[in-house]
């Protein structure tokens, strides 16, 4: 039997690669920011592409050859509206800045049966025989003065301490060893010694970082996007912009303690956003490449940082008032000779009352108490 040729297919991988090269060399002769296609654009045009090539291999699968011409994109405003999460108008905006961007070569519509696109032909200029995963290689930067380098691919991930180590950490170049005496070799060997003991500490400290990358954007995932699909590469970029901007790239110094504490804020801060979509079924996030981009300052995740803020403040508040009005009552039980603390002295009360307030580490609900007993005992002795 005759093997049948393998179906040509669109790569996922060379079209993402080949859009963000066409978007970049379209911005670089482009002096006028304002001319230039921004992150938005970007994310649209990708979004385009990867549903285009979708429905191309769909039809290549089908047995379609295509000898009568590449079919358009065929789709609805509304449906690349809601893929995207914004509004109609947005990608109205976006598919008129792609055409004089040369993106879009033609657009018509079908009325009721939507529009249909045709893609610049650099974009869709070839295909592989078979359809691979999205592949996107970084070369890993070798420096042992760096706690983390780039992220490079995506593993997966639980919230903290549930996660098996399987990364290639970041490595150093060891020290050769003298051959010309065995008393250097012997003082060498220590060095080396030494050497890898910090080498060790290095990679641990770099794997414990990476997995709290790829833990946060798991639960984020979870969370915020639980239904949406996403290539290989877009998963590694949405890795890179949350180590960028989320985490800082790791430039700010702190302990595993510290890092495991922020973690627990981050993951807060994910569930705060999630409880605001929840009440309103009309509010929406950017998708997560844009939501997480360290140049997204207008509806990015790090707005969240002082959206949380003010609500630990706010609960903060509102939990010293319960206490202060718990130890008033006590002081007002005592002086009736009533409740539980009747037996106690004045001095035994207020060393009771203090201790517990001491152990919430809050220096300004100490001032209030202060405050608060000093009122009380004047009132009390009025009576």
């Amino acid at each position: 039997m005759e093997n049948k040729p393998k179906r040509q297919n669109y790569d996922f991988g060379k079209l993402f690669i080949a859009t963000k090269s066409f978007i970049d060399t379209y911005n670089q002769n482009k002096q006028d920011i304002k001319e230039r296609l921004n992150a938005n654009h970007r994310a649209t045009a990708e979004l385009i592409t990867r549903l285009y090539a979708k429905q191309l291999n769909k039809a290549i699968q089908l047995g379609d050859t295509f000898e009568n011409g590449t079919p358009g994109f065929r789709t609805y405003n509304p449906s690349l509206a809601s893929c995207k999460g914004c509004t109609v108008r947005t990608i109205m905006n976006h598919k008129e800045r792609l055409k004089a961007a040369g993106f879009i070569i033609k657009e018509v519509h079908h009325g009721k049966s939507g529009i249909e696109l045709w893609i610049n032909t650099e974009i869709f200029s070839e295909r592989v025989k078979n359809l691979h995963p999205l592949v996107h290689v970084q070369q890993e930067q070798i420096n042992n003065n760096r706690n983390v380098d780039m992220l490079i691919t995506s593993e997966e991930g639980v919230r903290p301490q549930a996660h098996q180590q399987k990364d290639n950490y970041v490595t150093g170049t060891m020290q050769e060893q003298d051959m010309n005496t065995e008393e250097s070799r012997i003082s060498d060997s220590k060095s080396q010694t030494r050497c890898e003991k910090n080498l060790s500490t290095g990679e641990s400290e770099s794997a414990f970082l990476l997995h709290l990358v790829k833990d946060f954007w798991k639960y984020s995932k979870a969370v915020l996007y639980s239904d949406i699909l996403l290539s290989e590469p877009e998963e590694n970029d949405i890795l890179n912009q949350i180590w960028a901007s989320v985490y800082r790239k790791f430039k700010i110094k702190g302990s595993k303690k510290d890092w495991k504490s922020y973690q627990q804020i981050l993951y807060k801060r994910v569930d705060m956003v999630s409880r605001w979509l929840e009440r309103n079924p009309n509010r929406w996030i950017p998708p997560a490449h844009l939501y997480f981009h360290p140049e997204n300052k207008k509806n990015g995740f790090n707005r969240t940082y002082e959206w949380f803020i003010k609500q630990e403040t706010l609960k903060r508040n509102i939990r010293n008032q319960i206490l202060i009005q718990k130890t008033e009552a006590e002081w007002l039980a005592h002086h009736k000779g009533e409740g539980k603390h009747k037996h106690k002295s004045r001095l035994q009360l207020f060393s009771l009352q203090r201790k517990r307030l001491v152990s919430y580490g809050d220096e300004t609900l100490i001032n209030a108490y202060e405050q608060s007993l000093q009122r009380t005992l004047i009132k009390l002795s009025t009576q």
